[in-house]
């Protein structure tokens, strides 16, 4: 006589590596995933919170992806759609009332170009300058046609809105309490990196003392922003990054290349 069926349990994550995108998040992911109590999704970014743009759609797949094998404690991933989607967070909420999250910045007017950048080498972008991309966002963001028919994550192509880290981690602040969260920044993280990841350790109950390789993924050079574009950007995300740097109780550089 066959036994009777016994669904295999699946794990579920503990952590989120938010973001945001382009500011350092390849990198981080690689060094969390080398500590052996940290268990991260084999797929990078499976952004299942995110309706429009899934890239594990199915949920007892998503599930699966957190099967630790060696008692891992600290599990996560990453998907960076979860910070700049607005429907992420009350469903992470939803399922997962005490996950952790680790946000990391950079300065918000280089990580807009980056993302640019970023888009128009994958042939994502369509409009040849940084400039002419910034002043199409409004018609896009209202455009509800762009928005079915763009050709990867919309959010992606609102350079000057998704690089709003206030607005973006406030929703999540509005849900959980602030100490869920260990933000830090692109300047910070390049400056000390293992002091930094000793600290993120810490923050996910693992041994702090582990030193992992030192990586720098997913970094390539772009051509520089234009000196006028810069200047114009920096006076658009002054309250950004003052409004962000006071979430985070302190100056993280992000005046800062």
């Amino acid at each position: 006589m066959n036994e009777p069926f016994a669904a295999k349990p699946v794990g579920k994550p503990n952590f989120f590596l938010l973001g945001a995108g382009r500011c350092g998040t390849t990198t981080l992911h690689s060094m969390l995933r080398q500590h052996p109590g940290i268990f991260m999704s084999a797929v990078k970014e499976p952004s299942f919170f995110c309706s429009y743009f899934q890239v594990v759609r199915n949920p007892v797949t998503y599930f699966e992806l957190f099967d630790p094998q060696h008692g891992e404690t600290a599990i996560g991933e990453a998907s960076h759609v979860y910070l700049s989607n607005s429907e992420s967070a009350p469903l992470i909420h939803q399922l997962f009332p005490g996950a952790r999250f680790i946000l990391i910045f950079r300065n918000p007017a280089e990580r807009a170009h980056s993302l640019y950048q970023f888009c128009r080498a994958a042939k994502f972008e369509s409009l040849e300058t940084f400039e002419q991309a910034i002043e199409a966002e409004e018609a896009r963001f209202a455009d509800p046609e762009f928005f079915r028919n763009c050709p990867q994550y919309f959010w992606n192509f609102m350079y000057l809105r998704s690089s709003c880290y206030d607005v973006q981690w406030q929703r999540y602040l509005d849900l959980y309490p602030r100490s869920s969260f260990f933000p830090l920044s692109l300047h910070e993280f390049r400056s000390e990196p293992m002091l930094w990841m000793r600290r993120i350790y810490g923050f996910l109950g693992v041994d702090p003392e582990f030193s992992p390789a030192l990586e720098r993924l997913n970094s390539v050079s772009y051509p520089p922003m234009r000196a006028d574009t810069r200047v114009r950007l920096d006076k658009y995300f002054e309250q950004v990054i003052d409004r962000t740097q006071q979430l985070a109780g302190r100056d993280m550089g992000l005046r800062l290349a």
